[in-house]
């Protein structure tokens, strides 16, 4: 079929992880409409979000080629770098654009790239978003290293992520982003896209102008989700502030 309703996906993926689990399957994949996203279930039969397949992705390439770097956009967790540091690989973050991950996967010495949402490359293949392609590395790695994807999601480090997104007018969001460069202009910050606010080494805060909507997305990761939710919601409150 050309498209499915999200609720009507959501119910699929629910069943899929229904019968994995029944079945005490390896795991379970479920591909997008277009083949190039996959939706991950575990050997218990847990639906895995997106960041931690990414994670649990990551740490099996770099297993099984240490030393390497992947590509990750910049609005994911601080934990792919923890997980290439383990096995003497680096991190090259992009923007949060599928376009920009695929170039950037060209390069030379790239072995993997995912942006969390369920986009994955893998360039020694072609360096191009592919569900299927993606789905053959998993369980190529995965029976390499005589292992499940629930030991894999389970030894990964802890990690908090919260999003939120804040409505502003399309006249209005030069300024916004000026006045946040004012205002954070000594503060540790990135500027790859919209303006990452660094607060300590294991919390950030994202503001990054929507390309497309009027309205900016707030990403906030901390050593806990509570932590994480408070971040995204002070944050909020200083990009509606700075449209009055």
């Amino acid at each position: 079929r050309i498209a499915l309703l999200p609720e009507e996906f959501e119910e699929r993926l629910r069943q899929l992880a229904a019968i994995t689990g029944a079945l005490h399957s390896d795991l379970g994949v479920r591909l997008d409409v277009g083949g190039e996203k996959i939706f991950l279930v575990d050997d218990t039969g847990r639906i895995l979000d997106q960041q931690v397949a990414a994670a649990a992705m990551a740490e099996l390439t770099l297993r099984t080629h240490p030393g390497s770097t992947i590509v990750v956009p910049v609005d994911l967790s601080q934990v792919f770098d923890q997980i290439a540091a383990a096995h003497g690989g680096t991190v090259r973050r992009t923007r949060v654009d599928v376009q920009d991950l695929m170039a950037t996967s060209a390069r030379e010495s790239i072995i993997m790239a995912a942006d969390g949402t369920g986009y994955f490359v893998f360039p020694c293949f072609q360096p191009v978003v592919d569900g299927l392609v993606a789905t053959i590395k998993l369980l190529e790695m995965l029976a390499i290293q005589k292992t499940k994807l629930s030991e894999v999601v389970r030894n990964l480090p802890p990690f908090y992520i919260a999003k939120g997104r804040v409505n502003c007018p399309w006249e209005a969001k030069g300024t916004v982003m000026r006045l946040l460069n004012e205002q954070f202009k000594s503060a540790h910050t990135e500027r790859l896209d919209g303006l990452k606010i660094y607060l300590s080494d294991r919390e950030w805060v994202l503001v990054r102008p929507d390309p497309d909507q009027p309205l900016f997305h707030v990403v906030a990761e901390a050593s806990s989700s509570q932590q994480a939710e408070e971040l995204v919601e002070k944050y909020c409150r200083i990009v509606e502030g700075l449209q009055a």
